[in-house]
């Protein structure tokens, strides 16, 4: 026998020696499977039929939650559709609110604008009554004084008539008058066409004081401007019977009148007591 010869041996001893080992090890553990699963304590049957139970109970709930959940998920569902039902009347009622929203805004604008255009008007209105009140007041003033202007003219009217009235007696009483010195004059050989300006008064008086001033003797005499003497005019003066010259008179008041001696008619030396009387004045 060669040494692959001896080799192959000892494999088959070594092999035969591990496969009995094996039988050996398989004896030793080996059971009764049918007496496992038969068994009613501890049988594979048992644990079965438990574990087919609990299957079942288990089944039973997953079918009662799968309902519910069903019922619960069609509630869900349901109320979706309720609460999109909403939402889409909330959306269409929001969309309807914006557009109150914007036409509130709009009107709050056109309101605004109406507001400031009528501000504008009223203070246009204002100034507009102020200024009447001002013609109104202006006017009344006017009407009051034109009234008053009036009243005033009326009045004077009255006492314009009442003069006129007075004064056309007066001119018929003065017409009569100057008809009856017309006729007098005519009379006593007079002109009543001469201008009277050139006609002195017929009076009477005294030379009351004679002084010297500047080469010129001037006379005071009791007669006057109330006696109808004016500035000159020319009075005579005489004593007695003798008559001494004339005088013309410068300064005039109501019982006094002051003249200068006229040299060209002095006839006799003039003093106080010496009689004055008037005459026609002769240029």
């Amino acid at each position: 026998m060669n040494l692959l010869g001896k080799i192959f041996v000892a494999l088959i001893l070594i092999m035969s020696l591990v496969f009995m080992t094996l039988a050996l090890a398989v004896y030793a553990t080996h059971k009764n499977w049918k007496d496992v699963v038969d068994n009613p304590t501890t049988g594979l049957n048992k644990r079965l039929q438990t574990a087919q139970a609990e299957n079942d109970s288990l089944k039973t709930q997953y079918n009662q939650l799968e309902t519910k959940l069903t019922g619960e998920r069609e509630a869900a569902e349901q109320q979706v559709r309720k609460l999109e039902s909403e939402r889409v009347a909330l959306v269409d009622r929001n969309a309807s609110i914006q557009t109150e929203l914007d036409q509130l805004k709009q009107e709050r604008r056109d309101a605004t604008a109406a507001v400031a255009a009528t501000q504008q008007n009223n203070a246009r209105l204002a100034d507009e009554v102020t200024k009447l009140r001002e013609d109104i007041r202006t006017n009344q003033q006017a009407r009051d004084q034109a009234f008053a202007t009036t009243l005033q003219s009326t009045e004077e009217l009255h006492q314009v008539k009442g003069q006129l009235d007075t004064t056309g007696e007066r001119n018929r009483q003065l017409l009569a008058q100057v008809a009856g010195m017309t006729s007098a004059m005519r009379e006593g050989g007079m002109d009543p066409n001469v201008d009277p300006n050139s006609i002195v008064p017929r009076v009477d008086g005294k030379v009351s004081q004679v002084r010297q001033t500047a080469g010129d003797q001037l006379i005071e005499v009791t007669i006057g401007a109330d006696d109808g003497l004016k500035v000159g005019n020319t009075v005579e003066v005489y004593r007695d019977n003798k008559y001494l010259g004339r005088i013309e008179i410068l300064k005039t008041s109501p019982d006094r009148a002051v003249g200068r001696v006229d040299r060209r008619f002095q006839q006799g030396q003039i003093q106080e007591g010496d009689r004055v009387a008037t005459r026609f004045k002769v240029n």
